[in-house]
């Protein structure tokens, strides 16, 4: 399989739950599809068909920490005021609100998409490079294609799994993520379930291989054999590659 491979580090960067909106605002620990959806966006300058393209990534962060900021809290009504002995009326009153935010420091995303043509957008992307909101100013550090192979044995690390792994491994946290969000003005949000990998991996040995790593070994299902695409110049372990897990976004 001939893959586009992105990488790209970010000092600082949040995706928020969306269901948190007022107090602490707690971040997921890898960006959601959504996120990722809207970044491929930003590079190519323009909305492309959600059905078009997969995408897989390993994301890392050196460490969390906490950020305050003002919340701008608008509401209708407002008393009126004068000015110069003129009096004017106001359809909306403004109030500061300081909130928590949770943060990830030291971000590294290596993402890997399906389409080996969208490479030039990435190396000049339309818009600024952003990870997450739009202050968070990300960098590419290298943009190439990778051919893909296919194995009998890898492993999952620091990655995004798709909620069937569920039934495969106790490891990681089960979360609900966008994986789309529409056009403006509706931007309708389309949320699943996943499995995050954060700091933690699992490995997938064949059938019939005696155990090494216990509970960090993926379940062999009767009659469902995982596929695996591994990068071949990831890191090796045990004989086995990094193994790449691809979502879409219907």
């Amino acid at each position: 399989m001939r893959v586009l491979r992105v990488e790209l580090v970010a000092p600082v960067c949040s995706f928020r739950y969306p269901h948190f909106l007022v107090g602490r605002q707690v971040s997921f620990d890898a960006p959601p599809p959504s996120t990722i959806f809207g970044h491929v966006a930003s590079a190519l300058g323009e909305w492309p068909d959600r059905a078009s393209f997969r995408f897989a990534y390993r994301f890392s962060v050196a460490g969390k920490g906490e950020d305050l900021e003002n919340q701008h809290i608008i509401l209708p009504g407002g008393r009126p005021f004068q000015l110069e002995g003129q009096r004017y009326a106001t359809s909306t009153v403004a109030t500061v609100q300081p909130a928590r935010r949770e943060i990830l420091l030291g971000a590294r995303l290596v993402l890997y998409l399906d389409r080996p043509e969208f490479a030039q957008c990435f190396r000049r992307p339309r818009f600024p490079v952003i990870l997450g909101r739009s202050q968070d100013l990300a960098c590419y550090t290298r943009v190439d294609e990778v051919t893909l192979q296919r194995a009998d044995r890898g492993y999952f690390e620091d990655t995004l799994l798709p909620f069937d792994f569920r039934r495969r491994t106790a490891r990681g946290v089960t979360v609900l993520m966008p994986r789309y969000v529409g056009p403006p003005p509706l931007r309708q949000p389309v949320f699943d379930r996943f499995v995050v990998l954060s700091g933690d991996w699992v490995y997938c040995r064949p059938a019939g291989e005696p155990s090494r790593f216990g509970s960090r070994e993926l379940l062999s299902l009767d009659g469902e054999p995982l596929e695996l695409w591994v990068d071949p110049d990831s890191e090796e372990r045990d004989g086995a590659r990094l193994a790449l897990a691809f979502h879409g976004f219907v």
